[in-house]
């Protein structure tokens, strides 16, 4: 497993007090990195949204609001495979590519997980994983399955639910 000290990013002075989760797919608490990798790895398992729409970490007994930066999920990688396209999320699941793909203004690509009603924002790697499937600039395809590129507003926010 990769250094998580790697990244560059060691400090966020400008991240809001209490937890926050850069769109890099790092933790921090009042600004300052959490390099711990099991206790980054329970956060990213334990992101749901509370009944009135708020993003929060939960471990079942505890609940703790936290702000992203981005989309609150992570899209680590993509395969595509006999059963679809699989997309592998920082919380360690799987999800299979559900709608559409959504384009922001940044370039970046991101998808709904509408079930959790959440945002994944796609790694580089896994955007540049999606690179062969494109039809044109408004079309994915893999076997018989067609998704649509979607070029979000300007002002959609992302961690928003979808």
């Amino acid at each position: 497993m990769p250094d998580p000290r790697d990244d560059l990013e060691d400090a966020r002075p400008d991240a809001p007090a209490g937890l926050f989760f850069s769109r890099r797919g790092n933790w921090f608490h009042d600004g300052e990195r959490v390099f711990h990798r099991r206790l980054a790895d329970l956060l990213c398992r334990s992101v749901v949204r509370d009944e009135g729409g708020s993003l929060i970490v939960t471990t079942g007994r505890d609940a703790v609001p936290f702000v992203a930066e981005d989309a609150p999920v992570i899209v680590r990688s993509v395969v595509a495979g006999a059963d679809g396209v699989l997309l592998s999320l920082s919380d360690g699941t799987s999800a299979p590519l559900e709608g559409g793909v959504f384009l922001g203004d940044d370039g970046r690509m991101r998808v709904a997980l509408a079930e959790r009603r959440l945002w994944a924002l796609l790694s580089r790697s896994a955007q540049q994983a999606l690179e062969p499937l494109l039809v044109d600039e408004s079309r994915l395809a893999w076997g018989a399955r067609a998704w649509d590129v979607v070029v979000a507003a300007g002002d959609r926010r992302w961690d928003d639910a979808p």
